[in-house]
């Protein structure tokens, strides 16, 4: 059972938010602990994570609350094929965690970065699957050391990808993105630097927890036509609000990640990386 926190925390949702979702539309009915604090088990979880998806998919909250209760929340999603496209099997990533299977994940891995469009297979296939990912280790059908296993194949990957791209031309825009303080879930940040750079804009990547100085010196010095800061977590909250009004004098803010509304002073960029990243490139390029 977990706290109401520690629920905002796992599905990205605010805690005004889940009252509201009970409230209004009965998507989950949390139990009450001795001091009558809610407390949320495993399917409470990922009825929320599956609604607010949705919600992030542009559905209205009502819609989404009718679809996740109407269905089971593994059918909110698309169901794993059996073609021979990695794009098509989401659950591949979490079959690899449980047999530790280090060929299989690179291959996987391999496979989909060499298929279509990087914002895609991001969006579609990247992301989705470390969902099931975290549903898998949240049951219990993965362990931790196999999550670990599978997000550093991941990371690897994607930093790989991202200086095999071509450099952009010294002329083009440069947006400076990274993680603030503290902060180091660098998954989804590094995926949305990458989609940056293959869209031919000059991405400074500034990795994970950077303090507020460095990023106001950086930010300085190079003088971007954006920085993009990633609020994974609650916990990266206060972090990101002193950095973001910290740099917010130098050059425009965008905000990614589960906590992005929270913040203010910054751009939020939605929760489909991919096609923020895309949008972001078209943004300022079309600026020169």
């Amino acid at each position: 059972m977990y706290t109401a926190g520690r629920t905002a925390q796992l599905t990205g949702v605010p805690r005004e938010t889940l009252r509201k979702w009970e409230q209004r539309y009965g998507v989950v009915a949390p139990a009450r602990s001795e001091g009558n604090y809610r407390l949320y088990d495993d399917e409470a979880v990922r009825r929320l994570a599956a609604m607010r998806d949705l919600v992030d998919a542009g559905w209205s909250p009502r819609e989404a609350a009718r679809r996740v209760l109407a269905e089971p929340v593994a059918g909110v999603f698309p169901r794993s094929g059996t073609g021979g496209s990695p794009l098509s099997r989401l659950d591949d990533l979490t079959t690899s965690a449980a047999d530790f299977d280090v060929a299989r994940v690179e291959g996987l891995l391999d496979k989909a970065f060499a298929e279509g469009d990087l914002a895609v297979t991001v969006d579609e296939w990247l992301l989705p699957s470390l969902v099931r990912l975290g549903d898998a280790w949240q049951r219990g059908a993965v362990s931790v050391a196999g999550e670990h296993f599978v997000s550093a194949a991941v990371l690897r990957r994607l930093a790989q990808a991202f200086h095999q791209l071509p450099h952009a031309p010294p002329d083009a825009p440069r947006v400076v993105v990274g993680l603030a303080r503290g902060s180091r879930h660098e998954l989804g940040v590094l995926a949305f630097a990458l989609v940056l750079r293959s869209r031919g804009v000059n991405v400074t990547y500034l990795g994970a927890d950077l303090p507020v100085e460095s990023w106001v010196e950086t930010v300085r010095t190079l003088q971007p036509a954006a920085v993009v800061l990633s609020v994974p977590t609650v916990e990266d909250l206060p972090a990101v609000r002193e950095a973001v009004e910290a740099i917010s004098a130098h050059a425009p803010v965008l905000l990614g990640g589960a906590q992005q509304g929270r913040v203010q002073g910054g751009e939020p960029l939605g929760h489909r990386i991919g096609e923020a990243a895309a949008t972001l490139a078209a943004r300022v390029t079309d600026r020169r």
